[in-house]
């Protein structure tokens, strides 16, 4: 889109087009290669994943009153995490990872969660069963039998 074409829109159009111009600009290998780092005859590369996540809104319309409506929002999120880096050197390239320490921790509290929501599943199925079958059987329908 030109610049030309920029300025018909209304501002909150406009200002959404230029938050979407910069992520742009800030997308890419630029957010995830570090400048390289020089130490003799070798250079040092850092390695990140770069994460983004954002959103907005905006609103228009009258209130009660009758005045004119009005509206905005916004937020985002970026998380980088290092994940090594490349060491070049006279002999050739080569990666190198940085060890997460916390990797063995979070696995552990992912593999409880989805054991704990497995056996809430099936307790859960369970009582709905046994309470149908208590209607069936003309037993009582909840729990003081009314």
């Amino acid at each position: 889109m030109t610049k030309k074409a920029a300025k018909d829109l209304d501002p909150g159009s406009a200002r959404l087009l230029r938050v979407r111009e910069l992520i742009a600009q800030l997308g890419g290998a630029r957010l995830c290669y570090g400048d390289p780092v020089q130490v003799g005859e070798r250079a040092v590369i850092p390695v990140a994943r770069v994460r983004t996540a954002g959103g907005g809104g905006f609103g228009s319309g009258r209130d009660e009153q009758q005045q004119s409506g009005g509206g905005g929002g916004g937020g985002g999120w970026l998380d980088a995490t290092p994940l090594g880096f490349i060491d070049a050197g006279p002999e050739g390239a080569r990666f190198e990872t940085i060890p997460d320490p916390e990797a063995p921790v979070r696995m552990l509290k992912g593999g409880a969660t989805a054991i704990a929501t497995v056996v809430t599943t099936i307790a859960g199925v369970r009582a709905l069963r046994a309470r149908r079958r208590g209607r069936a059987l003309g037993g009582p329908r909840g729990l003081l039998g009314r």
